[in-house]
């Protein structure tokens, strides 16, 4: 998997905040690329366009952490693990965004608005309005505060649907591809287990490459996962990936703070 100079000093930085105070000097994020062939020059340019960016700031000099701009995102990347708490009980609703008289010409809007609808699970069921399950916390209100922290234009309507007709609610629950979710739950599941079991065993460089490239993946599926209930979905396939991944990636957290600490 190709991992760019960008993304290991992002996500390096954003898991620097749970071993250090997230503050980390540039020979440690050039240490970090290192063991993916990414030259130091290639990170040192990295960060310069980040920084530009906002996404990274230096309290220090030559020391870096996740700038304003990032830490939105950070913020969803990391309630990864406490997932579980977002669940609520579904009573057959849904929560609906509707789209369709915002501006589409209006290319970062719709990025951003693309980009938080995505991050919630919505999908479209018709032309410009998106739908998921009313089954996350603290509900619509909570549900319309946060699609707006993530980018969502303050003029989308969002709202609580139900009542749909036997048709439309069939067509609604099968906007989401819940046996491929599954599959997937169980292929990580397996893919963590598999490489738990021998991670201590490989060699620094090879323990730290593989924990950051399926930590990445199984944190990746867990974040952008549409959190469906049951019966949608076997939520204990999700629960019991997701309870091995926190500690796999307490285990790789773990072995990132041992090789960033090599001379």
């Amino acid at each position: 998997m190709d991992v760019s100079a960008k993304a290991v000093v992002l996500e390096v930085l954003s898991a620097g905040e749970s071993i250090v105070d997230g503050t980390l000097p540039v020979r440690a994020l050039v240490q970090a690329a290192s063991v993916f062939d990414i030259a130091e020059n290639s990170v040192r340019v990295a960060i310069v366009r980040l920084r530009a960016e906002g996404l990274l700031e230096s309290p220090n000099r030559g020391e870096y952490r996740l700038g304003p701009s990032a830490q939105m995102v950070n913020e969803r990347i990391h309630g990864w693990r406490t997932v579980s708490s977002r669940l609520g009980e579904w009573d057959g609703s849904w929560a609906a965004v509707f789209t369709a008289d915002l501006s589409r010409t209006d290319r970062p809007a719709l990025r951003r608005r693309q980009r938080a609808l995505r991050y919630l699970g919505f999908e479209q069921l018709k032309t410009g309005l998106f739908l998921r399950p009313n089954n996350l916390k603290p509900g619509i209100h909570g549900l319309r505060a946060e699609l707006r922290g993530l980018g969502l234009d303050s003029k989308a309507s969002v709202f609580r649907m139900e009542d749909l007709n036997p048709e439309q609610d069939a067509c609604a629950r099968a906007l989401w591809d819940s046996p491929s979710l599954e599959q997937t739950y169980s292929r990580l599941h397996g893919d963590l287990k598999i490489s738990m079991d021998r991670l201590e065993e490989l060699p620094i460089n090879d323990s730290v490459r593989e924990a950051f490239l399926l930590g990445r993946e199984g944190i990746r599926q867990v974040v952008l996962d549409p959190l469906l209930p049951a019966p949608m979905v076997d939520t204990d396939k999700r629960s019991t990936m997701v309870h091995l991944l926190q500690s796999y990636c307490d285990k790789g957290l773990h072995l990132w703070a041992r090789f960033l600490a090599i001379d």
